[in-house]
């Protein structure tokens, strides 16, 4: 999976678990009025200040829900994946499309609907999609479908991924 699916995933998911849309963190990086907030501070990096944000509180939860040590989750990633992450949420013109999807609840969970596998329903709590593939990217597509499913049954979710032994 690229880095820029990576990014634009965290920041769908990560939006729509804020406390000001489903409170499955108590974030509210992506809220109307944190934008103005962090604007003065990071003149010209608004966005990957509530990409690195949002992406802290959501990692904190998954890893309180989930545990460490093995598992993968769209919040904590393999070193190189991270990297190129980094790059990518300063990119402007990506981050232009990005946000155009963050600002609404439905059109968020709709462009998250374009970008995964979908899953049939979503079972509250941790939710183990197996172990991590050779393919990343069909792995992310499928927890992808996990939170849409999730956000849509109103039920928190976290799925994850086992490294093999």
């Amino acid at each position: 999976m690229t880095a820029e699916a990576i990014v634009e995933l965290r920041a769908l998911v990560g939006s729509l678990g804020e406390k000001w849309q489903a409170n499955w963190w108590g974030s509210d990086f992506f809220s109307l009025t944190a934008g103005a907030f962090l604007s003065p501070i990071f003149t010209r990096s608004v966005f990957l200040a509530q990409y690195n944000g949002v992406t802290a509180a959501a990692a904190k939860v998954h890893d309180e829900v989930i545990g460490v040590g093995r598992t993968i989750h769209l919040f904590r990633l393999p070193f190189e994946l991270e990297q190129s992450c980094q790059e990518v949420a300063n990119d402007k013109a990506f981050v232009a499309r990005v946000q155009a999807h963050l600002g609404d609840r439905q059109q968020a969970l709709n462009r998250l609907a374009e970008l995964a596998t979908p899953a049939q329903t979503a079972s509250p709590g941790p939710s183990l999609l197996g172990l991590v593939g050779d393919d990343i990217t069909a792995d992310l597509a499928r927890a992808a479908g996990v939170y849409v499913a999730a956000f849509q049954q109103q039920v928190q979710s976290f799925p994850y991924l086992k490294e093999a032994a």
